[in-house]
């Protein structure tokens, strides 16, 4: 990266804060807790599309056909989320 290491890691930091608002915004967590709880960019993007399976008016065969075509992506996310509630 180089020269541009500096501006890359605060472009990462700003979308990272950026996500964690928006998630904030659709859920019970605040921003700080999302951040603690999904700090990479992939697990907010992870979030985003479970919660937006979760809030789909779809059956429930087809919440769990998502879940299970795209379990190393949001499952990871999941587990996180439901460690937080035991």
């Amino acid at each position: 990266m180089g020269r541009y290491r500096e501006a890359a890691i605060a472009a990462k930091n700003l979308t990272n804060k950026q996500l964690a608002d928006e998630l904030a915004a659709i859920s019970t967590f605040n921003r700080e807790k999302v951040q603690d709880l999904l700090p990479e960019k992939k697990d907010k993007e992870a979030f985003i599309k479970l919660m937006e399976q979760v809030e789909a008016d779809t059956a429930m065969d087809e919440k769990l056909a998502f879940l299970q075509d795209n379990i190393k992506t949001v499952g990871s996310v999941a587990f996180k989320l439901l460690k937080t509630f035991i």
